[in-house]
């Protein structure tokens, strides 16, 4: 063998040592506690989503953090196994429904994550969190994500792509969500409320929402009868600036519990609402035109601007 083909080899060896340290390095500071804690049909669903975008699946992992912040109990974040010299990824936060835990939503987070997208489920301070008390959940979730993002000591450690960030939330916590965006304003890209219960339990809609200019896809179902779209989600969707990107998603049949692990139309909903924030996330048409499509046979109704 001459002394070029050595070289040759002796590089090439040195770049498969380095690819296999660095893959090592990272999984061990991941703090990966992901046994036992994936939905397989998350994975599934975010499989599926892949292939329909021709996009990257990633495999992903989970860690619990934020035990030390005011605003809520913790947080479970799910995010996906990238090397050093992948590009940040964007990322989402959930606020669970009223009396929700983030198991009773945990299919999302292995959905997201294998598609790239880094979710963060909250477990309120109780159970019975009040709808202002979530909005400063999520606000206060950003807040840790970018903490996160910015600590030697994270495995989301410069992941996050801070231009590229969400919020979305179940029931009173979708409601929450859109309170939160209207005080976020630019700071996030999406917001994504989940059949939305529109004000603080028992109380009825009377204000408006024109002060939100994010982004928003309502998901809602004809078969609430919790927050009926009428007095809710549909109601909340007309009360957004006509200025502002919306979409109004309702399905025909599934319960206010839909979004949950034991809902229905869980593919169609974790689809449509990655295309949804990956096309504000990222302006790729490819998201767009499928978001500003026609919609599916099993919605009853599907609006977009």
């Amino acid at each position: 063998m001459n002394l070029l083909k050595i070289r040759s080899l002796i590089t090439y060896l040195m770049g498969i040592t380095l690819i296999a340290s660095s893959v090592t390095i990272f999984t061990a500071s991941a703090q990966d506690n992901s046994a036992g804690r994936y939905r397989p049909e998350g994975r599934t669903f975010a499989r599926n989503a892949a292939n329909y975008f021709d996009d990257r699946l990633f495999e992903a992992r989970t860690y619990d953090t934020g035990t030390d912040v005011d605003e809520f109990a913790s947080v479970t974040i799910f995010y996906p196994l990238t090397l050093s010299f992948d590009r940040p990824n964007g990322a989402v936060v959930m606020s669970p429904g009223y009396r929700g835990t983030p198991e009773v939503y945990d299919w999302w987070g292995p959905m997201l994550a294998s598609v790239g997208i880094i979710t963060a489920i909250i477990e309120t301070n109780t159970a019975e969190d009040n709808l202002e008390q979530r909005k400063n959940a999520l606000i206060a979730g950003i807040e840790l994500l970018k903490r996160e993002n910015a600590s030697e000591a994270s495995p989301l450690t410069n992941k996050i792509d801070e231009s590229q960030i969400a919020i979305m939330g179940h029931s009173l916590g979708g409601g929450a969500s859109l309170r939160a965006a209207e005080e976020l304003g630019d700071e996030i890209k999406a917001v994504v409320p989940l059949t939305p219960y529109c004000c603080e339990l028992g109380q009825s809609f009377e204000g408006d929402l024109s002060g939100v200019n994010t982004p928003t896809l309502i998901i809602a179902t004809a078969d609430d009868t919790i927050a009926p779209p009428d007095t809710h989600a549909r109601l909340l969707y007309d009360s957004i600036n006509a200025s502002t990107a919306k979409v109004y998603m309702e399905f025909a049949e599934g319960g206010h519990m839909i979004p949950a692990n034991q809902g229905s139309e869980l593919e169609t909903q974790g689809k449509y609402v990655y295309a949804f924030l990956k096309a504000h996330f990222t302006g790729d048409t490819k998201y767009s035109d499928f978001i500003n499509g026609e919609g599916e046979d099993s919605f009853s109704s599907y609006e977009s601007n």
